[in-house]
């Protein structure tokens, strides 16, 4: 008969859930649980087959906090933006837990296959933008996969502790790219956006510059 677990399955989970929380992914041991519940390893195997299977359950805890984050943008118009300020939220609150959902080390993989195993709610953005934008699904996807991108910038500087952003300073920086890419999306021109720097000197470096935009004072 199998020995009696000394801890449940759910106080092993949120031992090491926490244990990731204050540590990091890293720290995730059969060692360093064990002290957290103030005893050795062995508990930990009397519930778990290995320590791959309480790794994916504190991912699963994590992607509960995650998502207990995003779930308030519905309360809020416009959500989109919303749900881009609580994910930058979230790194900042919850630097261990953002890394160890969005940080880990992939394979170098396309961004549309890199979604599929990064646990954040894709569709759910792009149904938002459908809605409340009237876009098409070829111009949500397109919207998505921008902000998404410049998003996970602005958490990934949370999370790592090279910048802080005050909340109206996420809310400015999420608007201007935002409104940057809806004027791609009506005006723009795939031989602008899509423009490769040429070396200086010649005659197709010429052009460039001269199309140039007037940045400067209106005279």
């Amino acid at each position: 008969m199998p020995p009696k677990p000394k801890y449940t399955k759910e106080e092993i989970i949120t031992a090491a859930f926490e244990l990731v929380r204050e540590a990091g992914s890293d720290a995730l041991t059969a060692r360093e649980v064990g002290k957290h519940l103030a005893t050795s390893s062995s508990p930990i195997f009397t519930v778990f087959r290995d320590m791959d299977e309480l790794r994916d359950a504190v991912r699963t805890m994590a992607k509960a906090r995650f998502d207990a984050y995003m779930a308030v943008a519905e309360n809020y118009v416009p959500a989109y933006k919303m749900r881009g300020m609580q994910w930058v939220k979230f790194a900042t609150a919850e630097p261990q837990l953002f890394r160890l959902l969005f940080m880990q080390h992939g394979d170098g993989a396309d961004f549309d296959r890199a979604m599929g195993e990064i646990p954040f709610s894709r569709e759910s953005d792009i149904a938002i933008i459908m809605r409340d934008y009237h876009a098409s699904r070829e111009a949500a996807e397109h919207l998505f996969r921008q902000m998404w991108t410049y998003t996970y910038g602005l958490c990934a500087l949370s999370a790592a502790g090279v910048c802080t952003f005050t909340e109206d300073e996420i809310a400015v920086c999420l608007g201007e790219i935002f409104r940057g890419m809806v004027y791609v999306l009506q005006n723009g021109n795939p031989a602008q956006t899509g423009l490769h720097p040429t070396e200086r000197g010649s005659a197709e470096s010429e052009k460039i510059a001269k199309g140039h935009p007037n940045l400067g004072e209106k005279r």
